[in-house]
């Protein structure tokens, strides 16, 4: 009963992430209470933190900018299908950690998208894999790159962050530690462009990404990608860099690139585009189109973003010829889209 009310309570963070709010005398009550529950309850039970202290939340997630227009059908059902399971999931109470994680994860299971089965070969013609989660509550991250026999990058990224040692992990090295930590084993024949070592028709800069408010107020952002396709072997992009390619910060806002990785981290987009509304206290619209159209257009750097603010406002810029994106929250049932249609959720009542 006692965790119950704790995990209830969003007023402090549980689990590894420890007590980070309140006031010292209400810390000590919330701290003899968590160790008096933690005498009878299992700490699994613990981390299972559920959120109800708001009715507001939102989910946004993108599957990659386009330089050319394509088909894009089999991936707008794969995204509202995520998107209907994500806005449920929130509803109930999920926290935003574990939705971005699914809906990436879901992303990358569907062979659709340039992420995890799906992913692009470099140009030795093996597939390269990284991802990239963040917490914002606590600034929580956890990152791997270079993988080559991991199914999901984006819960060995998870799993990174939640061991709450290291943040990113790279190369066979890197692959053998997730592998340790839980993260399921592939042979490189699952990826079902491996050996393909021709350039795609479309050029497919690569990622797919999400960014999540949840009902504690809590913001979460993920990232995954194959990378650019026919890339230099070894070579790392954006996607698991925080502050490049990923970014959340309770409070402000979360979000998730995709584009030239190279100038994402040269001018680390999504970091900037948070402190933007942090220290300048830009709103999300104004802060990311600054810097997809203001700081990369002139420099003839494509790419494109989605966030999610604290106020469970959501944002998806580009200024390429389109981005596959959509959206969800508590008052809008899922909207995607691929070129021309909506750029922003509609204001709130």
């Amino acid at each position: 009963m006692i965790a119950g009310a704790l995990a209830l309570d969003c007023g402090y963070s549980l689990g590894s992430r420890g007590l980070s709010r309140g006031n010292s005398m209400r810390n000590k009550f919330v701290g003899f209470a968590l160790a008096m529950a933690m005498a009878v309850t299992p700490a699994a039970a613990l981390a299972a933190e559920t959120c109800h202290a708001q009715a507001t939340f939102a989910v946004v997630a993108h599957g990659g900018a386009l330089s050319e227009k394509m088909e894009g059908g089999a991936r707008l059902a794969e995204m509202t299908k995520a998107l209907t399971e994500a806005r449920a999931s929130l509803a109930a109470g999920a926290r935003s950690v574990d939705v971005v994680e699914a809906v990436v994860r879901a992303f990358e299971d569907s062979g659709t998208f340039n992420a995890g089965r799906g992913a692009i070969a470099d140009a030795a013609g093996i597939v390269e894999t990284d991802a990239a989660i963040m917490d914002g509550d606590g600034l929580r991250a956890g990152a791997v790159a270079s993988m080559t026999e991991i199914k999901n990058p984006i819960h060995a990224a998870r799993l990174v962050m939640d061991a709450n040692r290291h943040v990113l992990m790279v190369g066979d090295r890197g692959q053998a530690y997730a592998e340790k930590l839980g993260a399921a084993a592939v042979p490189k024949s699952y990826f079902i462009k491996t050996g393909n070592v021709e350039r795609q028709a479309i050029p497919e800069h690569g990622t797919v990404g999400a960014a999540a408010l949840d009902r504690c107020g809590h913001i979460a952002a993920a990232t995954s990608t194959g990378g650019f396709d026919a890339k230099i072997p070894g070579r790392v992009g954006d996607s698991p860099i925080v502050g490049a390619g990923v970014y959340a910060a309770d409070g402000v806002a979360g979000f998730s690139g995709t584009g030239h990785g190279e100038y994402f981290i040269r001018y680390n987009v999504s970091k900037d585009v948070a402190d933007r509304m942090r220290y300048a206290h830009n709103s999300l619209d104004v802060a990311m189109k600054a810097d997809i159209f203001d700081v990369l257009k002139p420099l003839d750097v494509e790419g494109g973003l989605i966030g999610v603010d604290a106020h469970g406002n959501v944002g998806m810029y580009w200024n390429t010829v389109g981005m596959f994106r959509g959206y969800a929250t508590d008052v809008e049932a899922p909207v995607v889209a691929e070129y021309d249609g909506p750029t922003h959720s509609r204001p709130r009542p």
